[in-house]
């Protein structure tokens, strides 16, 4: 049986591996004009922007010889988010399974925020901005 990798119905050559297609260019903008990827990310952009919270979107990572691109970094807290709105899809679900274990395995701090709407991800990002700031010095 011959592999053909997806998109271009070209059979492979023994040894020749499928490379993944690049991602598309974000295609969503802020009120800040800063592209992302989708509206949650945008909803979650502008939420940490409005709160003055810095965060480097979909920063690169090399854990256990993959790259990575969580969603947000904030650098301030040391944490990593990710917005999960297409729980509903099993191989979505499966990958967010396999970036939890990833991530805890190499020490990363980081929230799964599960959301489908923008009220739901605004209360869950209070949530987890709450969580992890840094006690106040007494």
């Amino acid at each position: 049986m011959r592999k053909f990798p997806k998109k271009t119905g070209m059979p492979m050559r023994r040894g020749q591996r499928s490379l993944r297609p690049k991602l598309a260019a974000p295609s969503v903008s802020t009120k800040s004009g800063r592209p992302v990827r989708s509206r949650l990310e945008k909803c979650c952009a502008e939420y940490l922007a409005e709160r003055g919270v810095k965060f480097v979107y979909e920063p690169l990572l090399l854990l256990s010889g993959r790259q990575y691109r969580p969603d947000f970094y904030l650098p301030e807290l040391s944490l990593f988010i990710e917005i999960c709105g297409f729980t509903h899809m099993p191989f979505y679900r499966d990958r967010i399974e396999l970036k939890q274990k990833v991530y805890a395995a190499q020490g990363l701090r980081c929230a799964f925020i599960v959301s489908r709407d923008e009220k739901s991800l605004k209360e869950q990002l209070a949530a987890v901005l709450e969580q992890y700031a840094p006690a106040p010095l007494s």
